[in-house]
């Protein structure tokens, strides 16, 4: 499931966590995606601890701020953060050229 702060509030948040029980009750998992999602403040993402620590939802939140500083403590405690590297020039040359071959 993705989600967008920038497009959703949270009443629309809320009706993904219900919808998440529900699916947890007749044991599936959901995968949350949250781009951007920094700009919820710190009172909105409190919202999801419940839900994170019960395993109703696993979080995969996409932010381009430092997480430190812009998501809330108690759920950043909850996370793992990963950092992606940056591609070179080489990775980039590399893959165009493979994709190349596959599609000819």
């Amino acid at each position: 499931m993705q989600f967008s702060a920038i497009m959703h509030a949270t009443a629309d948040l809320r009706k993904v966590f219900e919808a998440a029980e529900i699916d947890k009750a007749a044991g599936k998992r959901t995968i949350l995606l949250i781009d951007e999602i920094h700009r919820f403040n710190r009172a909105q993402q409190d919202l999801f601890l419940p839900y994170v620590e019960n395993g109703t939802v696993i979080l995969i939140g996409a932010t381009t701020e430092n997480p430190s500083f812009e998501i809330n403590g108690a759920l950043l405690s909850r996370c793992k953060v990963i950092v992606p590297k940056a591609f070179g020039k080489q990775n980039i040359v590399g893959n165009a050229g493979a994709r190349r071959r596959i599609y000819r």
